[in-house]
């Protein structure tokens, strides 16, 4: 152990979610047709760090009551597990699993069985949790995220990188997060697949063996590898929407992380959360949370449906010291626009909540309202955390 290092407890686990043939699939309106068959494996992957959980499951999206039974399940069985984070990595290629919401129908007992899954996961790292030390860099920006609604809108090219070390050097566990949206594979795909994070987490563990790698999506609501949102929408398929592109730039963003120089690093651990309501266009309202998670001092600031490059932006900049900014946590409800983005139109601003099956897009506004809580929470005075 380091000696000026903070010491926690910590464990990680997977869980395999692959569901059956046959199932709809989330993700593009374009696509009607099931899934054919399994192209790689889909997981639910928890950490637990102290008192905090999160577990990171591959589908497009979740709904908030489906984390909350998750949430509900897991403190039911482990009290002492009092902050704990559902969020999707937002593949295309998973089972629709959000109901009224993303495409459908949904299977109730897949629906069930992934639940279970996710409350096994933490449970499981739980139990495995141990005395370690915690790790961070940033690793180069490994260049494949594009602004996908304007050539001068921005990114987020921020690639941080968490070890989490036991006493005898063994990396349990290694967590990173980029914004981009895992849509290399389009929507003629078929098949289930975790996309780009699925490589990126093959990568990690095959280069850190005995390590359970994490992949956390960041708020990337206006970014991808380089496509319109409306060449998903009418189903255009690209010459590099294939699964050996998938691969390279999977590959490019875990080497990235590889290569990141992370030490240790020390502070409080413990989580934090509070309900939000956004305002929806027809002056109806969402209701959801925000949650910051601390571990050793590193924040992780988990935001409900698709926020844009400018709200983790916006946080790395109001925050001093390390940080992850994920979206789709919790419930994904929609995408939420920061108010200059609203000018621009488009299909993020005027037309997606018709297929998340949402009464209106959210009002102006809402984005600065989540940046607000979570820039609360963060910044609360942390020694009342354990």
């Amino acid at each position: 152990m380091t000696a000026d290092a903070t010491i926690v407890r910590a464990g990680a686990a997977v869980v395999d979610i692959t569901p059956p043939a046959g199932l709809a699939m989330s993700g593009y309106s374009a696509r009607t047709s099931p899934a054919t068959a399994a192209h790689d494996p889909l997981t639910a992957r928890a950490l637990v760090v102290n008192d905090t959980a999160i577990v990171a499951v591959d589908v497009c999206g979740l709904h908030e009551d489906t984390c909350e039974r998750v949430r509900r399940n897991v403190v039911t069985a482990a009290p002492h597990l009092t902050s704990v984070v559902v969020t999707a990595t937002h593949t295309h290629g998973g089972p629709a699993v959000v109901p009224g919401r993303l495409g459908g129908p949904v299977d109730p007992t897949y629906l069930a069985r992934l639940e279970s899954a996710c409350v096994e996961a933490v449970l499981a790292a739980d139990r495995s949790a141990r005395r370690v030390t915690v790790w961070f860099g940033v690793g180069t920006d490994p260049g494949v995220a594009r602004n996908r609604r304007r050539p001068d809108g921005p990114t987020d090219p921020t690639l941080p990188v968490l070890r989490f070390v036991d006493e005898a050097g063994q990396v349990v566990a290694v967590v990173t997060s980029y914004a981009c949206h895992p849509v290399v594979l389009g929507p003629r795909t078929t098949v289930w697949t975790a996309d780009y994070p699925g490589v990126v987490r093959r990568e990690l563990e095959r280069a850190v063996p005995g390590s359970v790698a994490l992949f956390l999506t960041g708020c990337c609501g206006d970014a991808n590898t380089g496509h319109s949102a409306s060449a998903s929408i009418v189903g255009t398929g690209g010459p590099s929407r294939t699964f050996p592109t998938c691969e390279r730039l999977g590959r490019r963003i875990a080497q990235a992380a590889l290569d990141a120089d992370t030490r240790p690093v020390s502070g409080p651990t413990g989580g934090r959360h509070a309900g939000v309501e956004l305002a929806l266009g027809d002056g109806s309202c969402w209701r959801g949370r925000v949650s910051v998670l601390t571990w050793a001092g590193v924040r992780v600031v988990a935001f409900p449906g698709e926020p844009f490059a400018a709200t983790s932006l916006a946080v790395r900049a109001a925050l001093p010291g390390p940080a992850l900014v994920l979206g789709y946590a919790d419930g994904c409800p929609g995408y939420l626009p920061p108010r200059e983005e609203y000018a621009h139109g488009g299909y993020e601003v005027e037309e997606a909540h018709l297929y998340y099956g949402m009464p209106a897009a959210f009002a102006p506004g809402c984005a600065e309202q989540l940046l607000d809580t979570a820039l609360r929470l963060a910044t609360t005075d942390s020694t009342v955390l354990a």
